[in-house]
């Protein structure tokens, strides 16, 4: 196996988001279930498939759960799977910066048709945008 340098972004890990620990109290646990499949429905489609497992329904649980979870629901995450830790866990896959914004495309597409207040959606698509960058773990090699 081909040893990689892991990239680690400069502006650090994410922040926080205002209004992001409200979130699950305004939509529900349904609906950000809902949102999370409606995302996970288009990645097969993508350059980044080969990231994910052929059948994507243990992903979309856990996947929903974390978001449940960081949106002010309950811990779900933790309780079945321990500390979130988010960035160790996807250091295996090799995340540069084309492959974050096919990630957050998808993501754009499911917030887009998602039945939720355009503010719900402005905190989400905030946490995203942040929460992706700290995902990114290879860098970009330069164009020559």
């Amino acid at each position: 196996m081909e040893e990689r340098l892991i990239y680690i972004p400069p502006e650090g890990p994410p922040g926080l988001v205002p209004g992001l620990q409200n979130v699950h109290s305004i939509v529900g646990e349904d609906s950000l279930r809902k949102l999370v499949s409606d995302f996970y429905d288009q990645i097969p489609g993508t350059q980044i498939a080969f990231m994910f497992p052929k059948n994507l329904e243990e992903s979309k649980i856990k996947s929903a759960d974390f978001l449940i979870q960081v949106t002010g629901g309950p811990p779900l995450y933790s309780q079945r799977y321990g500390p979130p830790r988010m960035r160790a866990r996807h250091i295996p896959f090799p995340i540069d910066e084309k492959s974050r914004r096919v990630w957050l495309s998808c993501y754009r597409k499911a917030l887009d048709i998602w039945n939720a207040d355009d503010s719900q959606k402005e905190i989400l698509w905030s946490f995203l945008k942040d929460f992706s960058g700290w995902m990114v773990n290879l860098e970009n090699k330069k164009e020559e």
